[in-house]
């Protein structure tokens, strides 16, 4: 069970770059993106505010430093960059088998 997570985000997924606020990468690896719906974001609420289309639901590859990338930073992701508002692990059976993301576009990339 905890192998199908890694491999439906290997399969449909496309690469995700972690940057710090100077522009350094900090890794890489592969995450799916896609823009959240009105029940995507009432679960996400607690951090994020209110409803609003710039918003976007990630499911990522354990291990991506993404609690280092500091204020500042962001990822990229199918040509767009994207700060992290919230990052949440997913535990199945003990292991993590993916992470959570909720994302807002930079503010050069909000529709």
């Amino acid at each position: 069970m905890t192998g199908a997570f890694a491999g439906i985000i290997r399969t449909y997924g496309q690469e995700l770059i972690c940057r710090r606020e100077d522009g350094t990468e900090l890794d890489r690896g592969m995450a799916i993106v896609q823009p959240m719906t009105k029940v995507d974001q009432q679960y996400a609420a607690g951090a994020l505010g209110s409803f609003s289309q710039d918003r976007f639901l990630g499911l990522a590859e354990p291990g991506l430093p993404l609690d280092q990338i500091g204020p500042g930073g962001w990822v990229s992701w199918g040509g767009q960059d994207y700060e992290v508002m919230t990052v949440r692990p997913i535990w199945v059976g003990g292991t993590v088998t993916h992470l959570w993301l909720a994302l807002r576009a930079c503010p050069e990339n909000a529709p």
